[in-house]
């Protein structure tokens, strides 16, 4: 997912702002129902395995790798359901400048979440390697 919301985060956020009103409505709530296909199957599979690696940690990783790790799944859930998931709600109504601001600006949050992720899954299989 590191990938993918990097791409959201600097490419595909922003130029929300270009689609115009016109077509904005039907864009988002293709966007929503599209992404929401690839990157609910993504996540579900990224919560389990982390929940598991809580509780079966490999030998020679260190266990507080996984409980970060699941702590900032929990970051990133909360970030999708009370911040962005509400955001777009409303963005599926309309565009307004200010909340796709605020959709911007919030999804940082996400953006580091899962980088910290993938950079702590890397240290880890570092050792295991």
């Amino acid at each position: 997912m590191t990938g993918a919301i990097w791409l959201a985060q600097l490419s595909q956020y922003p130029l929300l702002a270009y689609v115009g009103r016109r077509n904005f409505i039907r864009y988002e709530n293709q966007h929503i129902r599209r992404i929401s296909n690839i990157a609910w199957l993504i996540i579900y599979i990224e919560l389990i395995s982390g929940l598991l690696l809580v509780f079966f940690t490999p030998d020679g990783v260190p266990a507080y790798t996984a409980k970060l790790g699941f702590l900032l799944i929990a970051v990133i859930w909360s970030a999708t359901w009370f911040i962005q998931y509400p955001i777009h709600k409303k963005l599926a109504h309309g565009f307004d400048k200010t909340l796709h601001r605020k959709l911007v600006n919030t999804n940082w949050l996400r953006t580091i979440s899962w980088t910290l992720r993938a950079l702590i899954w890397t240290l880890a299989l570092s050792i295991l390697l």
